[in-house]
Order: structure tokens, then sequence, then C-alpha cells
């Protein structure tokens, strides 16, 4: 398998637990940024607080990746706007910090890690 196949096969299953582990019982969710509500797959993605371009060290953090509807996260570049009051109210100064500086590394990750976070969160998306 091509490392490109496995991010996108890590990816599907991580942004799929993040927004239905933030949906209620019955599928829907909320976008953190603008509050609109609909069902986890219906044009709802796992938006990035600190943008992924910023680097793979905080590409699969949860703390970093929450429900965002289509508008913000792709037509709003994230709607960083009223990202970081979510941000601060949910992990406060200090954790919005913590991502900041764990940005500014490199990961660095490796077929198997792209394997391995597939099968975690697969295994999370069984539990919910």
């Amino acid at each position: 398998m091509k490392l490109s196949t496995a991010k996108k096969k890590a990816w599907k299953a991580f942004s799929e637990y993040i927004r239905r582990s933030h949906a209620d019982a019955n599928g829907y969710v909320s976008c953190v940024t603008c509050g609109t509500t609909r069902q986890w797959n219906d044009s709802m993605d796992a938006g990035h607080f600190i943008p992924k371009s910023r680097g793979n060290a905080v590409y699969f953090v949860v703390e970093n990746v929450h429900p965002q509807c289509k508008r913000c996260n792709l037509m709003e570049g994230g709607n960083f706007e009223n990202y970081y009051p979510y941000m601060l109210e949910m992990y406060g100064e200090s954790g919005i910090e913590e991502l900041r500086q764990l940005s500014k590394t490199q990961k660095h990750y490796t077929l198997n890690d792209y394997l391995d976070l597939y099968q975690e969160y697969k295994g999370k998306l069984d539990d919910l």
C-alpha cells in the first residue's frame, strides 16, 4: 500500500471519529465555529484549528480537530475568528499554546504509523 493511500485511510477513520464522537444520539453534530447543526455525514468536516498545512505534527491530534460545516472549514478557511473562542473555552490558553508549540515540530509518519492510526480509530468508531 502506498503511503498516501494509508494516510487517506487513516484520515477517513479519524475524521469520522471526530464527527461522530461529537454527535448526539440521533447523529446530529454542531459546527464549533458557526453552530450549524447537521447529520455528522451531511456537509460536516473534521476541521483543524491549527491548519494541517503547518505540519503533520498536529494533523491527527484530537484536541486540534473538531466538527465544522463545510462552509466554515473550506470557504471561510477554518473560520479562525470563531474557532479561537471555542478552543479557549475548551482547552484554555495553555492548551492552545501546547498545540502551537507542537505544530512547530516535525512528525514523519511511516506506513505502519498510518495503518496503526486507522486501526485505532476504526476501533474507537466500533465503540461509539
